[in-house]
């Protein structure tokens, strides 16, 4: 497992992934990718203390669901929607004019 990044059970089927370091940018995307993988009920996450740099990411699965798989799945989405824009944002540069991007 990742420095800074820890999995607990927190119930039947709810974990929380905790990730240090972070703010609410990871905690957003990641709650909301959650949302699109199959397998995850809910995906929420909190920021306990603004002054602190720490990110809780709550998710509920249904049965049989594993919270390791479905993080993976999470961040492979991420990663292609992170593709996507830079492939988009790098096209339309150059019809802009600028090249020195890539």
């Amino acid at each position: 497992m990742a420095e800074g990044l820890s999995i607990s059970k927190a119930g039947e089927n709810v974990y929380v992934v905790t990730i240090e370091g972070e703010d609410h940018t990871i905690g957003n995307l990641l709650a909301t990718t959650l949302m699109e993988v199959p397998g995850v009920r809910l995906a929420y996450y909190e920021v306990e203390h603004p002054l602190e740099r720490r990110v809780k990411v709550y998710v509920h699965l249904d049965q049989g669901y594993d919270v390791k798989e479905s993080l993976r799945q999470a961040l492979v989405k991420i990663k292609e929607m992170n593709e996507e824009f830079r492939r988009a944002f790098l096209e339309k540069a150059k019809e802009h004019g600028v090249e020195e991007l890539e």
